[in-house]
């Protein structure tokens, strides 16, 4: 009984074949057949359009943020190759297990050139700073690694007084009773008082100086008090 099926469609399929690319055949289906097929056609692509999910657009805002500096205790980063420079009213600072101090001051100035490590600050804004860098430099003193391929490791922990910290990137930043100002593209600044900011793919600069400090760079997402701002711009 199968193989009587399986005949049939291969004459129906043959016959078929002989209509369409016979010269009557091709005249037939130009005329009547591909117009239906290109209707079917858009037909159904209509319909599958409707099943697509939709193109992610990645889109980054101008984002400055200027508040009280105690928005970043409690907050740890991880740093690759950053350069960066501040002050600290410092407690140990150590290179390549040796302890470095400064006599008649309790400040100390910092530059650090191509780190990898992280920076952790605590509740009372107290910073520890370690990690291996290319070259530390103290006050006057500059350390470099003896080769390229060599880092020098160090360490320093206190309450920074001033910070600068560029091309810095964080994947998601939360910033909890936050007050300041906020400046987003070209809107005028909006005030802030005890907001909750939520950031997403930050990357651009911190400064401090004092007890201010400014965030400002380009963000892929931002919402205020569980706002999205995103889909407002």
């Amino acid at each position: 009984m199968n193989w009587k099926i399986l005949l049939s469609l291969f004459i129906i399929i043959a016959i078929t074949g002989l209509l369409i690319f016979s010269e009557r055949g091709r005249s037939l289906r130009e005329k009547y057949l591909d117009k239906y097929l290109k209707t079917v056609s858009g037909y159904f692509k209509g319909i599958t359009s409707m099943f697509k999910k939709p193109v992610a657009v990645n889109r980054t805002l101008d984002v400055t943020i200027t508040a009280s500096s105690n928005v970043l205790h409690g907050k740890n980063f991880d740093l690759e190759g950053n350069s960066f420079d501040g002050e600290l009213k410092y407690e140990t600072v150590s290179v390549s297990g040796q302890n470095i101090n400064v006599k008649g001051s309790d400040k100390i100035k910092f530059n650090v050139i191509g780190m990898t490590g992280s920076i952790s600050i605590d509740g009372s804004g107290k910073m520890i700073i370690s990690g291996e860098a290319k070259s530390v430099g103290f006050d006057s003193i500059v350390i470099n690694s003896k080769s390229e391929k060599e880092m020098l490791e160090f360490s320093l922990i206190g309450t920074p007084t001033s910070l600068s910290l560029n091309n810095f990137e964080l994947d998601r930043l939360i910033l909890p009773g936050t007050s300041g100002l906020l400046k987003l593209n070209d809107w005028s600044p909006l005030a802030l008082e005890n907001d909750n900011l939520d950031i997403s793919y930050f990357k651009g600069d911190i400064e401090q100086e004092g007890n201010s400090i400014t965030l400002s760079g380009r963000v892929e997402k931002i919402s205020l008090n569980g706002v999205d701002l995103s889909l407002k711009t």
